[in-house]
């Protein structure tokens, strides 16, 4: 079976529904059948998936890229509303998925993670396999494909799956953050600065989306990406800018605010210091 989305489209806002879809009222779980895959969405709600098989594609860690992967069985990832998922495979997996309202659940969730939910956080969560995971979303699948329907324990089911993928470490309990920066989750990160240029991505909101200790974020990234945080995104709104520029003709206040900039005076400023040329003079560079 195929289930397509155009890769190198803007990313759409909604899933497709490619298998069997039960919707509750906050969230909706769908069984997808195995089969191609190509998925290109950037969702208003929190997204959960675990396949049911091993897995090997190509998706997007950072930028417009796409690089391999290989998935082990029962592997699951969580991201938070407006994070861009894209990727393809020959062969994906039969996979559950959630779509899921975080602010909506947020107190369910920290009361079962036994947590104040001013620390629960939406992030990355990149994991498993594990045990209690596994045996939840067979039972899921199960019923789902036994015809049952909307009934309440499917819902309980699909809510302890998502609090089991959102589980904390006991040492992070307290402050809900840990001190690790892990290699996918980073690439995760990266890639949510790509697809978010215009919005904030202040070293803060990139910490408690990687789910890391403030400053313990901008120690492994300055190490693992060779720039601070600040320096990382200025570049790549530079980069984005540029591009824009030279390749369109919209008006470059437009541009400006695109690319995260606050102001086309702000650009300017922006380019003059870190390249030496003005936004208007590297479009008339381009056009000679």
């Amino acid at each position: 079976m195929k289930q397509e989305m155009n890769i190198n489209a803007p990313p759409k806002g909604a899933l497709p529904s490619w298998g069997r879809r039960i919707a509750f009222e906050q969230f909706f779980v769908e069984l997808v059948p195995a089969g191609v895959r190509r998925l290109n969405v950037r969702l208003e709600g929190s997204f959960a998936s675990i396949s049911f098989a091993g897995d090997a594609g190509r998706s997007s860690l950072a930028g417009d890229r796409l690089r391999p992967y290989d998935r082990k069985p029962y592997e699951f990832i969580v991201v938070p509303p407006n994070f861009p998922l894209r990727g393809e495979s020959e062969a994906a997996p039969e996979v559950l998925a959630l779509v899921f309202e975080f602010e909506a659940l947020k107190d369910e969730i920290a009361a079962a993670l036994q947590m104040p939910a001013d620390l629960l956080e939406s992030r990355v969560v990149i994991g498993g396999p594990k045990t209690f995971t596994t045996t939840i979303a067979e039972r899921i699948r199960k019923h789902i494909l036994a015809g049952e329907g909307a009934d309440d324990y499917l819902r309980s089911l699909c809510v302890v799956l998502i609090i089991e993928m959102m589980r904390l470490p006991a040492r992070q309990r307290k402050s809900g953050r840990g001190t690790v920066l892990k290699e996918d989750v980073l690439n995760a990160v990266l890639n949510f600065i790509d697809a978010n240029l215009d919005g904030d991505l202040s070293l803060e909101v990139l910490a408690r989306l990687s789910g890391v200790l403030t400053h313990q974020f901008a120690r492994a990234f300055k190490k693992r990406v060779g720039q601070s945080p600040h320096h990382y995104v200025l570049g790549r709104r530079i980069d984005a800018a540029r591009n824009l520029l030279s390749s369109t003709n919209h008006p470059i206040a437009e541009i400006a605010y695109a690319t995260g900039f606050s102001s086309q005076s702000h650009m300017t400023t922006t380019f003059k210091r870190e390249i030496g040329a003005t936004p208007a003079q590297v479009r008339n560079q381009s056009a000679d």
